[in-house]
């Protein structure tokens, strides 16, 4: 009788564990941030963009299903840490301070910064920032470099998302916006009366971070692959983000 309960008590425990383990190795689980379009953002309750779907044709070519988590930017990379998330992609650039901490996959697009200002008063490059209150997203290596650049007399303001940096800006409480190229040309093509310069060209891009040591990164680095070769990732950029250039 014994024997026979720690037969089934073992057949269950086997049977929980495979339903576990096939729940978990189906899907790979993205952090993002869908607030940071035409790369993510949320539509009638739907996460899209140029990320998504890019992560979407990843883990299909991988046999799995993408499933992401949505949380604030500054948030991503310590859920990778923790093991919340099994990959991030929100438009996160590569950069050699990020690496110390995360692995990336190859970039797979090319960034720059932008100014965004009212057109009365443009800003237009980077000795322009001189003595200025200068708003950008928190987190994001527009805030690194701001910080990196040591601007004489500037005041540097960090908000959670571009959508509060503009509003800001808007309404007259910082003299001018610093954000990624796309972001900038959006935001001015919504609001008429602002404008945007391109001010640094990235020598990085964006990639998909991982935990140090994440056997996704190989996996995940030769899908970008053949996706470039097969000109996936051309229509992607065709599809969400030639309008905006």
């Amino acid at each position: 009788m014994k024997k026979y309960i720690m037969v089934l008590l073992t057949s269950s425990i086997l049977l929980l564990l495979g339903c576990d383990s096939d729940k978990t190795g189906d899907k790979i689980k993205f952090a993002t941030f869908a607030d940071y379009p035409p790369f993510e953002y949320q539509e009638n309750g739907e996460i899209k963009g140029f990320d998504i779907e890019l992560a979407q044709l990843i883990a299909k070519k991988l046999g799995k299903i993408a499933t992401f988590e949505n949380m604030q930017f500054s948030s991503i990379l310590p859920a990778l840490k923790n093991d919340s998330v099994d990959a991030a992609i929100a438009t996160i650039t590569i950069t050699k301070e990020r690496e110390k901490n995360f692995d990336f996959s190859e970039p797979y697009y090319a960034n720059s910064m932008t100014t965004v200002f009212i057109k009365e008063k443009p800003v237009t490059n980077k000795s322009q920032l001189s003595g200025k209150k200068i708003a950008c997203q928190l987190g994001t290596t527009m805030e690194i470099w701001l910080k990196e650049q040591h601007i004489p007399d500037a005041e540097i303001i960090t908000m959670d998302a571009n959508n509060q940096v503009i509003e800001a800006l808007k309404a007259g409480h910082v003299d001018v916006a610093l954000m990624d190229g796309i972001q900038g040309i959006i935001y001015s093509q919504k609001n008429p009366h602002l404008h945007y310069a391109f001010i640094v060209q990235s020598d990085a891009g964006y990639g998909i971070a991982f935990k140090k040591g994440s056997p996704l990164k190989d996996q995940i680095n030769k899908v970008i692959k053949s996706l470039k070769s097969e000109g996936a990732i051309k229509k992607l950029q065709q599809k969400w983000l030639e309008g905006h250039k």
